[in-house]
């Protein structure tokens, strides 16, 4: 019998097991060719293999034997990675031994496992014998070397769009090929190296669930890669996934967006997030529509660490998937969602129902091009850090206002004044107000302040809130509301409360004065369209230096475990640079 000798990362500050394990034991039950695997501090005097686990360690190469896990599910929170990696690895016909102090559900009658293997006995009551009686799902999948990259799109200015298909395109994969779902902007650059599907959409809603099924649908190959057209893919994509190895469940790497124009200010961007609540204690996870988003968002979800593990909270924020295309054909997201109702913390919930985990690939990050404001708080992110703490977290350098800042909407100065004057008119503001609009300089500032003179001269009808809220999300903000700040106000506007405090709520809003944080004397639009590019020059270099240190050393919530200098060449091969 070999005997692997599993410690939880100490760096986890996780409870050490009191349990300990009788070798002489499980020597007596006659399991040759057997590797038992345990947290548990072993009675013998024999050497034994030690392995330290934590979210992102992967078991491999344990694949001649049978199998025993010893007290897993008691004794560690990556329980559930550890049943994933190991039942894929193990060959048919082969025994896995399960043994737990504690009633615990079996993990192998969740669904996902369930028809591939059978319990064959129960050893002196506790002991709980499978046999691997079929291939599971994903094994059909096998193999790391065909990718398919599945975009869905709108037809708003490409210029995200096609950066993120030129990396793509620049990436060394043996076999690739790239779908999009949606009408791409005739200024696309790429058409003749992608194929395009129709989203079968009305036009008006953005149904993403749909589209990503539909994308999983008409990939080719069996591993498939879905994300948004503002990320931007490691260059070192192949490399990584190779070294993360193969059999993975959904998977994304670790993303930042840099809010100025040299990288000195990372911020945690949109990948790996956990809930507080059991949600499948809430709502029934199995049918979950538009009417259940609202409990959802009044629930805390924050960022996991990703050597963390919470299984049954974790989640992928929906920006990046790495999946197998069976996986997703077989467990579809659900269409009865769109965009921007939860749709990311149902699928992985859903998901991990069924025993299939949500883990991050450390080998490799990606930058957001661009960022909502609604993701963070005044710069702030909240972060379940590495020792399991919730902490607020953010840059210290973001406390330095004179770092130029990026553009925060993807419009002009142009547009954003022409969208302000049109709200303006058509709620009847004085022309007075109507010439301020029109001679506005548009700094974070002036912008605000012209919004709160806009806002202060106009009247609404009870009966037209719901539309009025409707164009002051897309002509003032210039972007969705989070689901729970929108219902909270627009009870507000449907209360008895005086004009005054109803506008006062309007102008004071969260979102309105986190844009206001993120460009204060800077303008939050673009004067060109590649203002989110960076230059490459000493400035740069120095920032993504100064932030790789930051990320590695300083900032929660963030696992880079290669060096320095390899933390460095992730941002640097991930930096939006400007063409020359």
């Amino acid at each position: 019998m070999n005997i692997i000798y599993c410690k939880n990362d100490k760096n986890l500050s996780l409870k050490k097991t009191f349990r300990t394990l009788d070798i002489k034991y499980y020597e007596d039950l006659g399991l040759d060719n057997t590797t038992l695997i345990t947290f548990a501090k072993i009675n013998s005097s024999n050497k034994t293999k030690s392995i330290i686990i934590n979210g992102t360690k992967r078991l491999a190469n344990i694949t001649e034997e049978d199998i025993f896990l010893h007290n897993i599910q008691c004794d560690s929170p990556f329980f559930a990675q550890i049943f994933w990696d190991i039942t894929h690895r193990l060959k048919l016909d082969r025994y896995i031994y399960i043994e737990e102090d504690l009633k615990v559900e079996s993990f192998l009658q969740k669904e996902y496992y369930r028809n591939s293997f059978e319990l064959i006995e129960v050893i002196d009551s506790k002991i709980y014998k499978y046999k691997k009686i079929a291939p599971l799902l994903i094994e059909k999948d096998k193999g790391i070397h065909y990718w398919s990259f599945c975009l869905p799109v709108g037809s708003d200015d490409p210029i995200f769009l096609n950066r993120c298909v030129e990396r793509i395109l620049d990436l060394d994969i043996p076999h690739k090929e790239i779908i999009l779902c949606g009408k791409p902007h005739a200024d696309f650059k790429y058409f003749q190296y992608v194929e395009v599907i129709d989203d079968e959409g009305d036009g008006k809603s953005n149904h993403l669930t749909k589209k990503k099924n539909l994308l999983v649908k008409s990939a080719n190959y069996e591993n498939v890669c879905i994300l948004h057209d503002r990320v931007l893919l490691p260059l070192n994509f192949f490399s990584a996934v190779c070294e993360f190895g193969d059999y993975y469940p959904l998977t994304a790497f670790q993303s930042f967006y840099f809010q100025d124009r040299h990288n000195f200010l990372p911020r945690k961007y949109s990948d790996f997030n956990t809930i507080a609540q059991d949600l499948t204690q809430e709502i029934d996870i199995n049918s979950v529509d538009k009417k259940d988003t609202k409990l959802i968002s009044k629930l805390f979800y924050c960022y996991q660490h990703p050597a963390r593990s919470s299984f049954g909270h974790d989640y992928l924020t929906g920006s990046l998937y790495l999946t197998k295309k069976s996986l997703w054909l077989k467990y579809p997201q659900n269409e009865n969602l769109f965009w921007n109702d939860y749709e990311d913390i149902e699928y992985g919930i859903r998901m991990s129902s069924y025993g299939i985990p949500s883990r991050i690939n450390p080998h490799a990050i990606t930058q957001s091009m661009n960022s909502r404001s609604v993701i963070h708080y005044y710069g702030y992110v909240a972060t379940n850090n590495l020792k399991g703490r919730i902490t607020m977290s953010r840059c210290v350098l973001e406390r330095l206002p004179f770092i130029k800042r990026k553009p925060l909407f993807r419009i002009s100065k142009e547009e954003a004044r022409q969208r302000i004057y049109t709200f303006a008119s058509k709620y009847g503001a004085s022309k007075q107000t109507l010439l301020l609009v029109s001679c506005s300089s548009m700094t974070g500032l002036s912008r605000f302040l012209i919004i709160k003179k806009v806002i202060g001269d106009i009247t609404v009808k009870l009966d037209k809130i719901e539309s009025f809220m409707k164009d002051f999300s897309f002509y003032i903000l210039c972007e969705s509301m989070a689901p729970n700040e929108y219902d909270d106000i627009i009870r507000i506007m449907f209360s008895s409360a005086s004009p005054k405090v109803k506008k006062k709520t309007l102008v004071m809003s969260f979102i309105l004065n986190n844009q206001l944080f993120h460009s204060f004397t800077s303008s939050p639009f673009y004067k060109q369209n590649d203002d989110w590019f960076i230059e490459r020059g000493f400035w740069s270099w120095l920032g993504n230096v100064i932030s790789a240190i930051n990320l590695k050393y300083f900032i929660p919530g963030v696992y880079f475990p290669q060096s320095l200098k390899k933390v460095y060449h992730c941002l640097r091969d991930t930096t939006l640079w400007k063409n020359n």
